[in-house]
This record gives C-alpha cells, sequence and structure tokens, in this order.
C-alpha cells in the first residue's frame, strides 16, 4: 500500500523565499507540539556535531530543518528496501515499524517504536539503504527527504561502525566488518554491566572471546530467553530490546534496554540456585549469554582486576543472602529479583537520575520486608539512625507526636529531609512491602560515583511545603505538603525493630 501524505508543506521543490514560506508553510501544518520535540530529539541524537556554529546542531537549526518534515502514513507497507538508494529520515510519530531480514522478510530484527528514527544510515552516510523496514500495521511517521536532510544538516564526522555500536545494530548490508562489529557492541555493552565494574577492557575482551556461541543472539518476539526453575548456570545480557519477566501468567515486570544494557538472572548465577521466573522477549532482542564459567576463567586469568571484582560481587552477594527474610524471600523471591529492584529504584523521583552502577550498589544493599496494615516501617530508632525505604507495595505514613507528617505510595522512595521532625515513625497503612536501606549505603554509593545527584526535595521559601520525593506516573517528582494534623494523638509509638508482617495479603 503506498504512503500517504497527510500534511502539506515542508518539500524542498517550493519555490519563494525561503524565510517567509517555510514559516508560513510550518503554521499551516498539523506539526504539533509532541511531534516537533520528538523531531528535536531525533535531529540531537544524530551523529552530527553539536554547537553554536552553522554548521552544527542547535536549536535554530532544529527550528529551520523541522519545516521540511512530512507527516505520512503506511499500512502494512515496505518503507525502506536493503540496497535501494536513501530515502531519507524518519521518525515515528504512532505505532511502531519493523526492520526484518531481506531474505524472506519473515525474521524480524528489531522494531522502531514512537519517538525513535530510522533511515538516518543511507541518508547520512551516502550508502544504500541498510535494511528493510515495513510497517506491519498503521503507521505514523514524520519524514525529511534525504536532499533535504543532505542539504540542511552538517556532515556526518562519525564512523559508520561507530554509529553501528552506538545504536546497537546489526549489519545488514555488509557495510561494516561484522566480526569487529559484534566484539565492539558486546565490550561496549559489558562496560556498562554493573557487576562488571572493575573489569579491565582486556579481561572484558578475553571473556568476550571466551563464549562458545555468536556473541550477540538474536531472540525474536514472543520467544523465552530463559524459564523458571531452569538450572542457573549462565546470565543472559539484553544489550537491546524489551522484555516481560514472568511468574507463571503474571507479569511482574516489563525490562527494556535503552541506553544500558540489564543483566538477567544474576542472582540465580551467584547464588547457585534455579530461576525464579520466565523471561520472553516482547519485542526482537540481542543477547549476550555468558555462563559461569566463563566468568571463572577469566577472573582467574586476570587476578589483579577481574578476579579482585569477581571476588567483591561474590561477598556482595553473601552479604546480601545473609540479610534476607527466608520466608518473605520465599514468597515474594521472583519480584524482589536484583533487576527488578533497580528499575523500582530507578522509577523513583528520588533515584531518577542516577547512573545505573549507582542504583545497582543500593539496591544490593537494601532487603526486602512485608509489614501488615498498621504496624511499623521505620521505628523511632530506625527514623533516627536515618534508615530509608522504597515502596514496591501498598502505603505509609509518618507520624510524630505532634500528629501525621507526610504520607507514601507505591513508588515512593523515602529520604530523611531536613525539615521533617526530629523525633518520628512511619507506619504501613495497608499491607505493604518495602526494600529497607541506610543512608549511609546511599552515601557510600555516592562515593563510587562522585557526579551522580539525588534528587532530594527542596523546600518552598513561600508556602513552606515541600515535594516530597514521591514519583507520580510521568516519572516527576509531585509537590505534595505536609498533611494536616489529626486531632488525637497517636498511641504506643514503637521504639524498637519491629517484627515483619506475617499477613499473607499484598496490594
Amino acid at each position: 500500500m503506498r504512503p500517504q501524505s497527510i500534511m502539506g508543506g515542508g518539500a524542498s521543490t517550493q519555490t519563494g523565499s525561503s524565510g517567509t514560506s517555510n514559516r508560513n508553510r510550518n503554521q499551516n501544518s498539523d506539526l504539533t507540539e509532541q511531534i516537533y520535540q520528538l523531531i528535536s530529539r531525533c535531529l540531537y541524537s544524530l551523529p552530527l556535531p553539536q554547537g553554536s556554529g552553522s554548521q552544527a546542531v542547535n536549536d535554530a537549526l532544529v527550528e529551520r530543518v523541522t519545516k521540511y518534515f512530512t507527516k505520512v502514513e503506511f499500512e502494512d507497507a515496505e518503507i525502506l528496501k536493503r540496497g535501494e538508494p536513501a530515502k531519507g529520515i524518519f521518525v515515528v510519530i504512532e505505532g511502531l515499524v519493523e526492520v526484518v531480514s531481506d531474505e524472506d522478510n519473515k525474521i524480524v530484527l528489531a522494531s522502531v517504536s514512537e519517538g525513535d528514527f530510522f533511515g538516518e544510515v543511507s541518508t547520512l552516510f551516502n550508502v544504500p539503504s541498510s535494511a528493510t523496514v515495513r510497517s506491519p500495521g498503521r503507521t505514523t511517521l514524520a519524514a525529511l527527504k534525504a536532499e533535504d536532510a543532505r542539504k540542511l544538516l552538517p556532515s556526518t564526522q562519525t564512523n559508520l561502525l561507530d554509529w553501528y555500536i552506538q545504536r546497537k545494530y546489526f549489519d545488514t548490508n555488509a557495510a561494516v566488518d561484522k566480526i569487529k562489529l559484534s566484539r565492539k557492541k558486546g565490550l561496549a555493552a559489558l562496560k556498562q554491566v554493573p557487576m562488571l565494574q572493575g573489569w579491565s577492557d582486556d579481561s572484558l575482551k578475553s571473556l568476550i572471546l571466551s563464549l562458545e556461541t555468536d556473541i550477540i543472539i538474536l531472540y525474536p518476539s514472543r520467544a523465552a530467553i530463559l524459564f523458571k526453575d531452569d538450572p542457573s548456570e549462565e546470565v543472559f545480557i539484553l544489550v537491546k530490546g524489551k522484555v516481560d519477566v514472568l511468574d507463571g501468567k503474571a507479569r511482574l515486570a516489563t525490562l527494556q534496554a535503552g541506553k544500558s544494557p540489564i543483566c538477567l538472572g544474576e542472582e540465580g548465577l551467584m547464588i547457585s540456585g534455579s530461576r525464579k521466573t520466565t523471561i520472553r522477549a516482547q519485542t526482537p532482542c540481542q543477547v549476550m549469554i555468558i555462563k559461569r564459567w566463563n566468568f571463572q576463567r577469566t577472573s582467574n586469568e586476570f587476578i589483579d582486576d577481574a578476579g579482585r571484582a569477581w571476588e567483591e560481587t561474590q561477598d556482595r552477594w553473601k552479604q546480601q543472602i545473609a540479610q534476607r527474610d527466608r520466608n518473605l524471600y520465599n514468597k515474594f523471591g521472583a519480584f524482589l529479583q536484583i533487576e527488578i529492584l533497580m528499575k523500582k529504584f530507578r522509577q523513583s523521583a528520588l533515584f531518577s537520575d542516577c547512573p545505573v552502577g549507582l542504583i545497582y550498589l543500593v539496591a544490593m544493599a537494601s532487603t526486602g520486608e512485608e509489614h501488615a496494615t498498621g504496624k511499623p516501617i521505620l521505628t523511632e530508632d530506625e527514623y533516627e539512625v536515618k534508615m530509608l525505604f522504597l515502596i514496591l507495595r501498598g502505603s505509609a505514613h509518618m507520624i510524630s507526636d505532634d500528629g501525621t507528617v507526610d504520607s507514601f505510595q507505591k513508588g515512593d522512595a523515602f529520604w530523611n529531609l531536613a525539615w521533617y521532625p526530629r523525633k518520628a515513625w512511619v507506619r504501613a497503612k495497608e499491607q505493604t512491602i518495602i526494600v529497607k536501606f541506610s543512608e549511609s549505603s546511599v552515601r557510600a554509593a555516592l562515593g563510587e560515583y562522585p557526579d551522580a545527584k539525588l534528587n532530594i526535595p527542596q523546600r518552598s521559601a513561600h508556602d513552606g511545603t515541600a515535594n516530597n520525593g514521591r514519583a507520580s506516573n510521568n516519572g516527576r517528582a509531585s509537590n505534595n505538603g505536609r498533611a494536616s494534623r489529626p486531632q488525637s494523638r497517636p498511641q504506643n509509638r514503637p521504639r524498637s525493630r519491629p517484627q515483619r508482617g506475617s499477613e499473607a495479603g499484598t496490594s
């Protein structure tokens, strides 16, 4: 089916003064603010120089180039054909497109969804289209013609191989050295895996060379990557793609490898236990499989860096296991896996801007707890020594002698703010599951990542209220002042560490 243009303007073939003509053309188009932002993000993500000059991507260039984008629709259609001349740069506005193998168009190599882009390789590097791209259903795109892109955009100064590595592309057009690409993609991914921090480039390269299978394996959508109850003899590094974490038919979480890869199955490998969940590809996924003996062989070969770092990781896991409530982890162990906890920490307002390595250290220093309605989550003693928590399920409120001070919902990470009362405690408002950790563990992690920053709320100088750091649905912190005080004073405030709740219900 041929694409249907649903927006006029933007074509470079129109005549007239570029300033007035383009300005009027943009005003008459249906480029909404949301679409403009998606195009802007695409242009700033391209392998082009950025700066204030005329030959660099900046706000002025984005404003000018956006006027040449045309909104188009495809439905069950081929958009790009491998080997054909460049057609332009496309930004996905709604729907998704699939990058497919050229042999039979049945193997989907990648999915490109809303906000992402394609077509830049052939357009910017002046090569034939490197892949076939199709729309499996109705898809809306913003398109910049190749001739307009080459006229309006500065020349790329990026090597094609480096761009493939950065974008995690497969080479479908023999444009680069496939072995070199695979190794470099693998190295770039492993350098970001928290459990491998401290490994040198040489040790990581040796680890890659020790792999018996292909360095990066493609799992099609809906394929199972690992199965519950299987022995844990390897980890799976999700380099690119989105997966569902399943406990039976229940989906516990959806994880997506974005800028950083995700390590799946680390806990099972480190404690030699069976898998607690099944992990299934939601989109085509690029995965590295690294077995226990690969880690052991390489750490023994590079004792000074990989060997020492591997021992530290093993010790960290021993400490993590030692502090666990066995009954709780028998009941909720699948939900409390490290990769899920890291996502929960990252979704909280407090840790949303922190690097993945810092979040890993904090998550490893935390332990899960379950609390029944009305039971203390933080005792007064724990509050005083600045213990912290992240709510995974349920809700809680903080209480002082003067009444309710603040409340916390699912997804909130508690930080002991400077204007909170000197003495207080926190109680569960319903059956609640948390992970608890100390402020000192967070500060220790910050010492390892000195450039990292927590989003600690600042109190308003005007109204005496504050953003309490809770994550709203859009991931931003919501402004929430102190709750009003109740008429009656709370009784029987807890002084010692509470026993963990024994009731089985969760919310």
